[in-house]
């Protein structure tokens, strides 16, 4: 079977290109991390390679062909449906620190390509976390 990954630069919080390649993801991070090392600034920024999990869920039963693609990932089944924890890089190679926190300029994500939703899916949370969005905004909006 063929392994493909998704790598997708993101500039501001927003997903700015994204594309498929047909590598591993091990391979595909590697590769990214070393062109985007040969045009970094150190002076101007850190870089930075983090490797994270992002947990995705589909109903059961599952095609042959998504079992095949995230079998690999140790898939659970939790009642009616599947649970995947996908590893995800983040590049980060345009930040600044500010206080306690970091401002994330420009970032790569690398991870398992699915399908399409699941790509999807994965860019959302990615730059919701960069962004420093989470459950602590997301309360700040209920009042």
């Amino acid at each position: 079977m063929l392994l493909m990954s998704v790598v997708a630069h993101i500039s501001k919080n927003s997903v700015v290109r994204r594309e498929v390649v047909n590598k591993d993801v091990v391979e595909a991070v590697k590769g990214v991390a070393a062109e985007l090392l040969k045009a970094w600034d150190p002076t101007t920024s850190d870089f930075i390679v983090l490797r994270d999990y992002y947990s995705v869920s589909y109903p059961a039963p599952l095609t042959r062909e998504l079992l095949e693609k995230i079998r690999r990932f140790s898939p659970k089944r939790v009642e009616n449906r599947v649970e995947v924890a996908l590893p995800v890089y983040e590049i980060i190679h345009g930040a600044q620190w500010s206080g306690e926190g970091i401002n994330v300029g420009e970032a790569v994500v690398v991870f398992p390509y699915v399908d399409d939703a699941t790509t999807d899916e994965v860019l959302r949370g990615v730059v919701e976390s960069l962004a420093g969005g989470g459950e602590e905004e997301a309360g700040e909006d209920l009042e």
